[in-house]
């Protein structure tokens, strides 16, 4: 191969580099652990009172319902995204995902903490952010889930 030829398959081989699509991690596929519903252990929170999570046609997703009387306020279902305990790992052990209410937004993150007299548990972190100009104070909630 004269130097003309190796100069022109360099070039070839560097521009398929760069146009080359780069690889995507995968999230853990194995979502069933998390699935179902999850209500608070403490009947007198003032946060979440239930959590549903479903992996569906529609995707995976987190629906929260507040405390709030006579019955609790639907957060809505958004998207969540899974994580596992590591990066060898298809078994979803937790999620994350992000409300926007307009005057606050609202990161969860859940994970799956333990298996105590045959019932699963779900610990649930909120981080509220008040927008722009409110008064309140940010502030972050954790809270106990027991699966139904």
């Amino acid at each position: 191969m004269n130097s003309k030829q190796r100069i022109v398959l360099g070039f070839a081989l560097l521009v398929g580099l760069a146009t080359a699509a780069p690889t995507m991690a995968e999230p853990p596929a194995n979502r069933s652990s998390l699935v179902g519903t999850w209500v608070n252990v403490n009947p007198k929170t003032g946060g979440v009172v239930k959590v549903v999570i479903t992996n569906d046609l529609f995707g995976f997703r987190v629906h929260t319902y507040g405390a709030c009387s006579p019955t609790p306020c639907d957060h809505g279902a958004i998207k969540a995204s899974p994580f596992s305990k590591s990066v060898s790992s298809t078994v979803a052990s937790g999620l994350s995902a992000i409300y926007n209410f307009g005057f606050k937004t609202t990161l969860v993150t859940a994970k799956r903490t333990s298996e105590y007299d045959g019932a699963s548990f779900l610990e649930l972190e909120s981080r509220n952010v008040f927008a722009a100009g409110d008064t309140r104070f940010d502030y972050m909630q954790s809270e106990l889930f027991r699966k139904q």
